[in-house]
């Protein structure tokens, strides 16, 4: 039986680089193609190169004085991005931003560190529309 992540093609948006290597080796081991966007620069421009993608995973804190919020207001301002499910992945506090982040519309939370077992299935269920707000704490 294959991975649930086989055949899907995962954005990630994400400005440290140990973390978007992580995210890549884990998705990619599950069966994703992975496109990633460490700049967060040029995020929309980027994303539209990559067409289709069935997944958005964004980093609520980048640099370069542009937040994951304001990449996800950009998202849904564009009727040809806007229905493409955005999951935050984020160090910050989750009792914070697991309500602001249901308010504006994503499709998930799931807070750093990352449970690597867990991580591609949390994924998966996203995508099949299962409710994903997970606050990772040390277990």
């Amino acid at each position: 039986m294959g991975s649930p992540l086989e055949g899907k093609r995962i954005f990630v948006v994400e400005d440290d680089v140990s973390s978007m290597a992580i995210y890549a080796v884990t998705l990619n081991q599950n069966g994703a193609t992975v496109v990633q966007d460490h700049w967060n620069t040029d995020t929309l421009d980027m994303l539209a190169e990559h067409l289709p993608v069935d997944v958005i995973l964004l980093d609520l804190s980048l640099h370069g004085g542009i937040s994951g919020y304001d990449i996800f207001d950009a998202l849904q301002s564009d009727p040809t991005l806007r229905d493409i499910p955005v999951i935050a992945v984020s160090a910050s506090d989750p009792g914070t931003e697991i309500p602001r982040t249901q308010a504006r519309g994503f499709a998930g939370f799931i807070s750093k560190p990352l449970n690597l077992r867990r991580f591609p299935m949390q994924v998966a269920a996203c995508l099949d529309g299962k409710p994903m707000w997970i606050a990772n704490y040390k277990d």
